[in-house]
């Protein structure tokens, strides 16, 4: 935000579609005007009437307060005596209306006229509407005079519902009709002598939902730069005008509801444990302001700055008003799937029971209330006392696993010898046995990604486990979330027993899970490419695709994405290569948090080696992952691209003093494939400086660790730019360069060249924004929140929130306010 002039705070800014509204209170008999507190109604009355008023027509301005009904009645009648002396005289001489005299009052209010135009303002009616009868209401609400014009300014109009005002032709304006929008608040800020952008404005907007007196407040904090978010000032608002005066049902009430951001009754009726919902409670939720009611989606949906307040005074209620909330909102969730937000409730009243009873799977960079659920589950682990952990082993095990994922295998280790101890404390039993199968099964994956020790574990569990197994269900993205099978091989000359050890584990948890998931077939297919046997590469790669489409298991079905896509960029086919980045795009859409990251990856391999490194997100092009619990082939991968760029870039001192530290990196954790690049972009870096021994020596390396399971692939691309060290290296191992090398290396070389060409004169979108990254860009520069674009687009808020992240890195910048700016 960016100021322009002085602020100047006092500035009435009312939108055309109000005006328009405000038009009409001399060609009707009687105007409600209708909304909570802080909408400014009397204040859009007394200058619309002020400035607009023909000359000469007198207004007549009466205000209720809260106390003594009787005397503002009186002051009432008063006003009606200076219009009508004679019909004026008569309803003070009735008094205030009771029973006996209510259809007398309301007759003679029927009854008032005048010879001119004249305005009557029956302001902060609902005062005394609170104590008048409905006959007398009535009568008001349906005055037909002819040059009378009642206006009531109201914060409610119960309990006469809309059709009634529809009925009686009256004229009613709404709090809809007061709301500003974002480009409402856009012109307000500009009159008060400031300027804010789209996003800004859509951001106000987000938070404030157009009530005029937040937006005031939201603009003074912004001044002050204090940041959009409900303040103080904001907050107490919403309490004198809400909590104050709620019962202590209402306060009940609220509260529950305080969690959501909608709810509906079957909702309401779960976190309150009635059925039906007593009509109390709808009266609470239609009088309440601030909560307005969306018949479309049969919800009730609370302000949001209603919903700041009620979750700040319910953060200092008493323990048992706070496990109740908590309790009912995490049963709820964990009843309808959400099982983050049903572990966030949990955790937060300490409810181990709770949080052991849900299914605590694919927690692989999960985020539990903005920390990594690795980290609540060590606190958790620590907290909770051992009676209740024994009870349930399954779910120390899924957290065991999630652990070993996020690569914190102390912690794993310290786990699984205290659930071993839980289970060998167990009687001897078919249970039991099956338990230790499990616990095996787990503590398999401390091996990842050695497959060869994994397999004689998993086959063990299989064996003990007997069936189905219960820790690793169909869903979980398998070896936590890799797509490159290729991951695998980490010995040299040892490929096809990597492979073999791969498929019996895959038949295993097929057999344990129920899913066949094709990583094995796609293990194969990548290692026919790299051998340089793209045909059969192309063939398995259609088998384990059809395999994957048929499981839940997205890491292999974006595997072969990536391997059709490899296949494209070696024969040059820009086409099919643009087809498959829009596949890869595709399979973003997911619950998996770990998903739409891998699908960047992947994305990064192609732009790092086209060379649109410019396209490449900051977090990705610095190399290390900003997830601190990403698995430890994530943490490889990324490394891989940061010196790969470090290449493309020409930054060769950065590139060599990066990779001797990536590569020790690499064979600690025991990727050999990407070893061998490494090597290779190493070598690369030391010719381009003139090191040409230096270079000589890390292509011998690389082929050392290819050459006894026949990989030739990375030869068959780097052989152009090497300078004749590929064929130098053979010729001192007393070998022949194989011919596939010589003949399709040149080929991939040259096809690459044509790549990177064709790529840098393609219609690339703005910045190399992919299309749903553009989508979403697009549709957060208009303001719109992430919950909002979520649902336009069919994808979760998570996924939204990855593509921002992705969106800012590509242009340039830390927050939305700039976006619609670059993107105009």
């Amino acid at each position: 935000m960016t100021e322009s002039r002085i602020f100047q705070p006092n500035t009435h800014y009312y939108s055309p579609r109000l005006l328009k509204k405000l038009g009409g209170i001399l060609y009707v008999p009687v105007t409600v005007i209708e909304a909570p507190s802080g909408y400014g109604k009397t204040t859009a009355v007394q200058d619309y009437l002020k400035n607009t008023l023909p000359k000469g027509v007198p207004v007549h301005w009466w205000n209720a307060e809260e106390d003594a009904p009787t005397a503002y009645w009186t002051a009432l009648c008063k006003e009606f005596m200076s219009i009508d002396p004679m019909v004026g005289k008569e309803l003070l001489s009735l008094g205030f209306p009771k029973p006996m005299s209510a259809w007398e009052i309301g007759k003679l209010i029927g009854s008032l006229s005048c010879d001119a135009q004249t305005v009557l303002v029956l302001d902060d009616f609902h005062f005394l509407q609170k104590v008048l009868s409905r006959n007398v209401m009535s009568a008001l609400l349906s005055y037909a005079g002819k040059k009378l014009h009642l206006v009531i300014i109201t914060q409610t109009v119960r309990p006469f519902p809309l059709s009634y005002f529809e009925q009686k032709d009256i004229h009613y304006i709404r709090t809809e009709d007061l709301r500003l929008n974002s480009e409402d608040i856009r012109q307000y800020c500009r009159l008060c002598g400031i300027s804010v952008s789209k996003e800004e404005a859509g951001k106000i907007y987000e938070y404030t939902e157009g009530w005029i007196a937040a937006v005031y407040l939201t603009v003074l904090q912004m001044q002050r730069d204090e940041g959009i978010v409900p303040g103080l000032s904001l907050i107490q608002l919403m309490e004198n005008i809400v909590w104050k005066n709620m019962s202590a049902q209402g306060k009940n009430l609220f509260f529950h509801i305080s969690l959501f951001p909608s709810v509906s009754i079957e909702h309401i009726c779960f976190l309150l444990q009635t059925v039906p919902l007593p009509e109390a409670v709808f009266t609470l939720l239609e009088e309440t302001p601030f909560v307005r009611y969306e018949a479309e989606k049969h919800q009730y949906v609370p302000h949001a700055v209603l919903r700041e307040m009620l979750l700040r005074r319910l953060k200092a209620a008493d323990i048992q008003t706070r496990n109740r909330c908590y309790g009912r909102a995490g049963a709820w969730f964990a009843k309808t799937g959400d099982i983050l937000y049903a572990l966030e409730c949990f955790y937060k009243i300490c409810d181990y029971e709770a949080i052991f009873s849900l299914p605590l799977t694919g927690m692989t960079l999960a985020r539990i209330g903005g920390i990594p659920f690795t980290q609540m589950a060590e606190r958790l682990i620590w907290d909770c006392p051992t009676a209740i952990k024994q009870k349930y082993p399954i779910a120390l095990l899924r957290i065991a696993y999630a652990f070993i994922s996020a690569n914190s295998r102390e912690q794993a280790v310290m786990l699984l010898e205290e659930i071993k101890g839980y289970i060998g404390r167990m009687e001897k039993s078919d249970d039991q046995k099956a338990l230790l199968g499990e616990w095996i099964l787990i503590s398999a994956f401390l091996h990842f990604p050695d497959i060869q020790k994994m397999e004689p574990a998993i086959r063990e569990a299989a064996e003990q486990i007997g069936g189905r197994c219960r820790t690793l269900t169909a869903e979980e993205p398998f070896a936590f979330g890799l797509p490159l099978m290729i991951f695998f091989h980490r010995t040299p000359g040892k490929l096809d027993e990597e492979m073999q050890a791969l498929s019996s584990v895959i038949q295993r948890l097929s057999v344990l899970t129920g899913v066949k998931i094709g990583a094995d077939v796609l293990f194969q297919a990548e290692s026919a490419l790299f051998r340089g046997n793209f045909s059969k590469a192309e063939r398995l790669s259609y088998k384990a695709a059809y395999i994957a489409e048929g499981s839940r298991q997205w890491t292999v079905r974006m595997g072969t994405v990536n391997l059709m896509a490899q296949l494209a960029m070696k024969r040059g086919n820009n086409s099919d290569l643009s087809q498959y980045m829009n596949e890869l795009e595709k399979s973003v859409d997911k619950e998996d948090a770990i998903c739409p990251f891998v699908a960047q990856m992947l994305q990064t391999d192609y732009y790092m080696w086209l060379g649109l490194t410019e396209l490449i997100p900051q977090s990705v092009r610095r190399g290390r992952s900003e997830f601190v619990d990403a698995p430890s082939w994530v943490r490889v991968y990324l490394g891989y691209f940061h010196i790969g760029i470090l290449l493309q870039e020409a930054d060769y001192n950065r590139l060599l003093g990066t990779a001797e530290a990536a590569i020790m990196e690499c064979r600690e954790e025991g990727y050999l494939m990407v070893e061998i690049y490494m090597c290779l972009i190493a070598a690369m870096g030391y010719y381009q400086t003139e090191h040409r021994e230096k270079a000589f020596s890390y292509v011998k390396e690389a082929l050392d660790k290819s050459k006894p399971d026949g990989i030739y692939l990375p030869f068959m691309e780097f052989k152009s730019v090497l300078g004749g060290l590929v064929e130098k290296a053979f010729y001192e191992q007393n070998e022949k360069m194989p011919e596939e090398i010589a003949e399709s290396g040149q080929i991939i070389g040259d096809n690459w060249k044509l790549l990177i060409r064709l790529s840098s004169e393609s219609n690339v979108l703005p910045y190399g924004l992919t299309e749903r990254e553009m989508e979403v860009a697009t549709l957060a520069a208009k303001g719109m929140s992430n919950k909002e674009i979520s649902s336009v687009l069919y994808i979760t808020e998570a996924t939204v929130k990855f593509h921002l992240r992705t969106v800012f890195s590509k242009l340039g910048i830390d927050r939305r306010s700039k976006l619609s700016r670059l993107l105009e």
